[in-house]
């Protein structure tokens, strides 16, 4: 099994921040600022109005709707006087429809590169920042999906520390592989490169060898002429793929996340949506899915 990262640093010239105004979305702000930074990229900040906001009350003379859009223009009023976006040039979007619909309008429209979201995954508390969103979000945008979850820690040191890459060696993480290589030579961190075996081995000498043959292939993936600050460190670990990921990830005091995922909600090739829905939710840190095409 040959390399086939790429070495070139990767391109994020525009970054698009979905934004309900939430905690959980100025915690998202936090990490899509400081990448703009770093990329010296161009910063849209979106917020969907529902459509479905309901018709005008007897005690209202505006439909909810009609209120519902003012108060958000008001609020991106408030988020503008911050003093993060008062210094940092950004373009403002309020457009009304199904939040991940509104979000890949406008990351086609707008050639985004990577969209940066909160997400805390509870039913009936907002629509933008649920766990179905940010499912439809990574199902259907062409671009990369940061999501900052509800265990993710405040950004401190402004880069990623420490990166954790994990892959079931499936085409489809093979450009996330590129990412986690890039990211971790652009912020001087480490990375550690995790694979998980799920099949349950007849013997133990049958588990060494199959921890010993997937070492191999994780070396393999690592180009021989990359200039990383230190070098890569190999994971191999038996069980469920989401909970090894989330506790390595807890142990390792990973600052992100990075695999790879495909349309239709997928991670990698074969992993289903629940194993990407629960890293989501309960990483320390956030995650970054990269679409294979």
């Amino acid at each position: 099994m040959e390399s086939v990262a790429e070495l070139s640093r990767v391109a994020i010239s525009k970054i698009l921040l979905a934004t309900d105004f939430s905690s959980e979305s100025q915690l998202a702000l936090q990490y899509a600022l400081s990448l703009a930074k770093r990329y010296e990229s161009k910063l849209f900040i979106a917020h969907a109005v529902p459509p479905d906001a309901g018709t005008t009350s007897v005690e209202m003379q505006l439909p909810v709707h009609d209120l519902m859009q003012s108060n958000a223009e008001r609020n991106v009023a408030l988020l503008e006087q911050t003093e993060e976006l008062k210094s940092f040039p950004h373009e403002v979007i309020v457009e009304s429809g199904e939040a991940w619909e509104v979000l890949k309008e406008i990351a086609c429209n707008k050639s985004i590169d990577l969209i940066v979201m909160g997400t805390h995954g509870r039913g009936g508390i907002s629509k933008l920042l649920s766990g179905s969103t940010a499912e439809k979000v990574i199902r259907h945008a062409r671009c990369t999906v940061l999501t900052v979850g509800p265990q993710v820690r405040p950004l401190s040191l402004g880069r990623f520390g420490h990166i954790l890459y994990a892959t079931d060696f499936s085409d489809g993480s093979m450009r996330a592989l590129t990412y986690a290589l890039s990211l971790a030579k652009e912020d001087g961190g480490e990375l550690t490169m995790l694979h998980v075996i799920e099949s349950n081995p007849v013997s133990e000498s049958e588990l060494i060898e199959w921890k010993l043959d997937d070492r191999r292939k994780l070396n393999q993936l690592i180009p021989p002429d990359i200039d990383l600050a230190c070098k890569a460190e190999i994971e191999v670990e038996v069980g469920a793929p989401a909970e090894e990921i989330v506790c390595l990830a807890g142990s390792r005091n990973a600052e992100l996340i990075v695999m790879g995922c495909r349309g239709g909600g997928a991670v990698s090739t074969h992993l289903p949506w629940s194993t990407l829905h629960h890293v989501l939710q309960h990483a320390p840190c956030p995650v970054l899915t990269v679409r294979n095409e």
